[in-house]
């Protein structure tokens, strides 16, 4: 696929700040503000070459064309348009982040839309099948993905194809398979979580939707030769980028700083970046509260900080419904249950005596409990001693379904 953009788009663009003339295009440094959509009145315009227009400027067009066209909070908008910048930056990333969309399916297609013209080379795509990849990959930079029925074999894949450097075996071929995608994956799927990726869900409203701007033509039209000059200008920059984001889990800190080293001199807007980040993983732990696999692997963390080599999967049963009780749950595991949810979360349980089976608490497992409970396991839950900050950098917890 050509690299270069055809046709250069007008170089117009509403200014996103204030209509006053003398800040017409000048937003703040580093604190670009947003203007909602709300009537069809075009903005005042200024031409701004290409070349000329700064990152803050180009997200908070990105971020003004978003809300424009689809009810979504500033916040979640702005997480939208961090990621389409990341998309012109795909060969300087040590890893792609996915964005998966949850929610109404029409309103869901409506964004996918709106990235096709805000991401690098995107093409919109129904359903997601591994023999398509070849010619996906050969054909899109960015893919969108509508896929209101994928399974768990397939939210692996995808999230393995984060990770850019490996390949997939296909009759004796090798495919690298590693882009952006974003994917919608129905309106409230319990799909696994996939690897690296960043959760959109739109909630279902019976607000009408924005009314069209008279502008949005010429922003859309215009802003990929911005895009596409910010990039050739910065790539390099972004292949060498510093940036280390903190204050989050390791997963959530590789995806903040994948899209935070594609925003050049802008320090503000990666602050703000990790901040949005920081919020979204504290919601989704929030969410899983009190589900089956929190318990279980609050329990398993529990018993492993006790200074046990092992513990049998009846104890693993028997703490996590005490944990359940004590938030006035009515405990309902049985061991057999537990047994399947720990190997679903990689802890394979083993025979340990003729009594049952069990977890052998090694420095693999302990570590893996660790990482899941950074996951699963909400900070506030656990005494002050078995802070998970003690013992490794992740400060999130979580627990979410109940059987």
């Amino acid at each position: 696929m050509d690299d270069s953009v055809t046709n250069p788009p007008p170089t117009t663009l509403a200014a996103p700040t204030s209509s006053s003339p003398e800040n017409l295009g000048k937003p703040p440094e580093n604190t670009p503000q947003v203007i909602q959509a709300t009537t069809s009145t075009p903005p005042a315009e200024v031409s701004i070459p290409p070349g000329q227009s700064t990152v803050a400027e180009i997200f908070s067009w990105m971020t003004k064309m978003i809300v424009a066209q689809i009810q979504l909070p500033k916040d979640v908008a702005e997480l939208v348009a961090f990621w389409a910048i990341s998309t012109w930056f795909q060969e300087g990333q040590t890893i792609l982040p996915c964005l998966v969309i949850t929610g109404p399916a029409h309103e869901a297609t409506v964004l996918l839309r709106i990235l096709k013209n805000l991401c690098r080379g995107a093409g919109l795509v129904a359903e997601f099948r591994r023999a398509d990849l070849k010619d996906l990959n050969f054909n899109f930079h960015t893919v969108l993905i509508s896929a209101p029925n994928l399974d768990n074999r397939a939210a692996t894949l995808l999230g393995n194809m984060t990770n850019p450097g490996f390949v997939i075996v296909d009759q004796r071929s090798y495919l690298h398979c590693a882009s952006s995608r974003a994917i919608y994956i129905g309106e409230d799927s319990s799909i696994k979580k996939i690897q690296h990726s960043i959760h959109i869900n739109i909630t279902r409203t019976a607000a009408e939707p924005p009314t069209a701007a008279e502008w949005l033509p010429s922003y859309i039209s215009a802003l990929p030769a911005h895009l596409e000059h910010y990039r050739n200008k910065n790539v390099e920059l972004v292949r060498q980028s510093v940036f280390a984001p903190s204050g989050v889990a390791s997963e959530t800190a590789a995806v903040a700083k994948a899209l935070g080293c594609c925003i050049t001199g802008a320090p503000e807007l990666q602050k703000k970046l990790v901040a949005h980040l920081k919020a979204s993983e504290q919601q989704d732990r929030s969410q899983q509260a009190g589900t089956v696999e929190a318990l279980v692997v609050e329990a398993a963390l529990t018993i492993s900080r006790q200074g046990r080599e092992h513990a049998f999967t009846s104890e693993i049963t028997n703490e996590a419904n005490r944990l359940a009780e004590l938030r006035g749950e009515r405990p309902k595991l049985k061991p057999e249950t537990v047994g399947r949810r720990l190997g679903k979360l990689g802890l394979r349980t083993h025979r340990l005596t003729l009594a049952g089976n069990g977890l052998t608490f090694d420095i693999t497992t302990v570590d893996h409990i660790q990482t899941l409970a950074a996951m699963y396991v909400q900070e506030d839950l656990l005494p002050e001693s078995e802070n998970l900050h003690r013992s490794q950098p992740a400060e999130n917890k979580d627990v979410d379904e109940v059987m």
